[in-house]
């Protein structure tokens, strides 16, 4: 045998090596389906895609974005990615729990990850998680009764749904705390991905005297802050650090690391440690919550009320107490959380 064909046989026997190494060091694969405000939205979507970044950076992993429109696509958008080899899939809204949950039995060996959902397993191979968003809520809720010239503050939610009540029951558990007078009006605009419908109810809780709202509404939450700035009144963000879609007008974020918990997910796959059929749970102890402070709010909460909030954060963490987690109530119950507080009238008169 010639020189030349050693050599040559050698070569690509080289690179078959360098071929495998290259395939075993490559990251995760993953696809991140959207929630139907997709991205853009300036809160929970964009959020977790700043924990693919990172999965990115720090794990080589490869990632795509999926967006369906709507939540009749979530099933088949889902079963699509399952389809093709991903090592992961996530998906990022309570809606999607039904769907993934269907697909996840039709792909036994595909891995999901479902972030931010309710505290029951899903199936055995997806993994999903709990933020603790009632904590931050409450944080939100103490700084608000605690600013408040009118005595009267706003929520506006989404969809009228379970999870955006967690946060509700948080707000009002917080700002009751603070002030037991304070007035809290609970709004919901029905929609994940209207502005200007968070314009409109944000302004008409301004004509009810709020001067605070808390927009927890997805991509609608933009005109909520829309609002606070013509009216010259304050709104509170949510998930993503929205301070800076209007300076001096935000009063504050209610910061929900979603990012970290799509990361974990990313990093357990790249680890070899998925374990599906679990739930984790991301609440103060763990950073996954907090009330953003950054210089596009700087002066606009006093220095008496960051230092309560501080001290708060302590009480929460040594179980002096408890935010009451919406999910844990029954209609018609009157008390809720430690220490015991008289519950709101949307669950006090529920039947």
């Amino acid at each position: 045998m010639s020189r030349f064909k050693i050599r040559s046989r050698l070569a690509v026997a080289s690179l078959l090596v360098l071929s495998s190494v290259s395939i075993a060091l490559a990251g995760p694969r993953v696809a991140m389906v959207t929630s139907e405000s997709g991205l853009g939205d300036r809160s929970f979507n964009d959020m977790m895609v700043e924990g693919m970044e990172r999965a990115k950076a720090d794990l080589e992993a490869e990632y795509v974005v999926i967006q369906p429109r709507a939540v009749s696509e979530f099933q088949s958008a889902l079963a699509r990615a399952a389809g093709q080899g991903f090592d992961i899939i996530i998906g990022s809204s309570f809606d999607m729990i039904e769907p993934m949950r269907a697909v996840a039995e039709a792909f036994p060996d595909q891995k999901f990850g479902l972030v931010d959902v309710g505290d029951e397993p899903i199936a055995d191979n997806v993994v999903s998680t709990v933020t603790k968003d009632w904590e931050g809520s409450f944080l939100v809720g103490w700084i608000a009764a605690k600013t408040t010239k009118t005595g009267t503050i706003g929520f506006v939610g989404g969809a009228d749904i379970p999870i955006i009540h967690r946060f509700f029951i948080g707000y009002y558990y917080g700002a009751k705390m603070a002030n037991p007078d304070v007035n809290v009006i609970e709004t919901y605009t029905g929609s994940f991905t209207d502005p200007a419908g968070g314009k409109e109810f944000t302004l008409a809780n301004v004509n009810q005297g709020a001067d605070i709202n808390f927009a927890v509404a997805g991509a609608t939450s933009a005109g909520v802050i829309d609002g606070a700035v013509e009216s010259n009144t304050f709104a509170i963000g949510v998930d993503s650090n929205q301070n800076y879609m209007a300076p001096g007008s935000v009063l504050t974020s209610m910061v929900k690391r979603v990012d970290t918990q799509a990361y974990d997910m990313i990093a357990s796959v790249a680890n070899d440690s998925f374990a599906g059929g679990q739930v984790l749970y991301y609440g103060l102890a763990e950073d996954g919550v907090g009330a953003a402070m950054d210089e596009n709010n700087e002066g606009l909460i006093s220095d008496e009320v960051l230092a309560e909030v501080e001290d708060l954060k302590g009480k929460l963490l040594s179980g002096e107490i408890v935010v009451p987690n919406y999910f844990d109530l029954t209609p018609g119950q009157q008390e809720m959380g430690t220490p015991p507080m008289a519950t709101p009238p949307s669950v006090a008169n529920a039947k």
